[in-house]
């Protein structure tokens, strides 16, 4: 006599549709190019064509790379510009922190050369030139926000800003003390703009209506680095000196922190956080790039393949391709 072949073979299904269901993810792997050949790369942009652009520090120069045909252009800057942080906005221009000549700069789409925003500290500075540094858009009004490393303070460009003939664009918010060396900056979206102040170890909300600032105070040793903010507003923070990331709530101020894979050898700096929420952390001294899914609080490290990148810059593009720059290296990377 036959069986019934109809329910079992339904069971079979149910378990099979299960079973892929629970498969693990494909393993994480990085590979990188011959070219170009960065000059210490410290920031990096991906632009909504899905161009990647670096920042290609000790050469003066931003490297455009094509991801689809493996081709690179170089857009020349100023002589001791010293590009360190990198920003795409929407439109697709890509903004710079000119970190040796105290200016930020704006390359428009198809623009050869960038324009340029000097700052109000160049007219009172006495030992050395303001060095902007890294930069970070507000999805709220479309103002461009930078740390100036070397003073302290930061600079506000509003958004559609052009340079002004013998005068300023930037509007400048001190922080207090040239030793807090501000750092990463990221907008939450709900009028707060996060600082990190290694040098004090804190962070610092500045209040884009009234200028107000709240400090978060952080353990001794923490030396906080990258700052990013994810898609429902959370704020990530790489704790350099901690060797931990840092989640903060911006609305009540909580924060949970968790110890990188590479402990007390890690250092983590850059930062990016992707469309869907998921957290990529570069390992300063581990050369590792880290994929932390905050659902499950899992972290995956990816080894470099260059021993002592010495990674300072990554960013995440439209199909979650993370690329980094090995400032050791001069390697442009990808893990994917």
């Amino acid at each position: 006599m036959i069986g019934r072949p109809v329910p079992a073979l339904g069971v079979l299904l149910v378990a099979a549709l299960l079973l892929g269901a629970a498969q693990p993810e494909r393993p994480l792997s990085a590979r990188e190019y011959g070219d170009p050949v960065l000059a210490f790369p410290n920031g990096m942009a991906v632009t909504p064509d899905g161009a990647v652009w670096i920042a290609s520090t000790f050469a003066d120069k931003l490297v455009r790379f094509d991801p689809r045909v493996g081709q690179y252009k170089e857009y020349p800057l100023a002589l001791r510009a010293h590009p360190i942080g990198l920003l795409a906005d929407p439109g697709g221009a890509v903004w710079f922190a000119a970190s040796g000549l105290g200016r930020v700069g704006r390359l428009d789409p198809g623009a050869e050369t960038p324009k340029e925003f000097g700052i109000p500290a160049m007219l009172t500075a006495r030992n050395a030139i303001p060095s902007p540094w890294l930069l970070a858009r507000d999805p709220k009004d479309g103002d461009v926000w930078f740390t100036v490393h070397s003073d302290g303070m930061v600079g506000r460009l509003p958004r559609g800003a052009e340079p002004v003939p013998r005068g300023f664009a930037v509007s400048e918010i001190k922080l207090g003390a040239a030793d807090l060396r501000p750092d990463g900056i990221a907008a939450d979206g709900r009028g707060g703009i996060w600082v990190a102040e290694p040098g004090a170890d804190r962070l610092v909300r500045i209040d884009t209506t009234d200028k107000s600032l709240t400090p978060l105070p952080l353990p001794p040793g923490s030396r906080p680095r990258g700052v990013a903010a994810g898609p429902d507003g959370t704020i990530w923070v790489t704790l350099f000196g901690g060797h931990q990331l840092l989640q903060l709530d911006p609305s009540t101020l909580r924060t949970r922190s968790w110890p990188m894979p590479s402990g007390p050898g890690s250092s983590p700096y850059a930062i990016a956080v992707a469309a869907s929420g998921t957290v990529w952390v570069a390992e300063f001294m581990g050369d590792k790039i880290v994929r932390f899914d905050p659902p499950t609080e899992r972290m995956t490290a990816v080894a470099l393949p260059t021993p002592r990148s010495r990674v300072r810059a990554i960013a995440v593009d439209g199909q979650g391709r993370v690329w980094y720059a090995g400032s050791a290296s001069g390697r442009l990377g990808v893990i994917e």
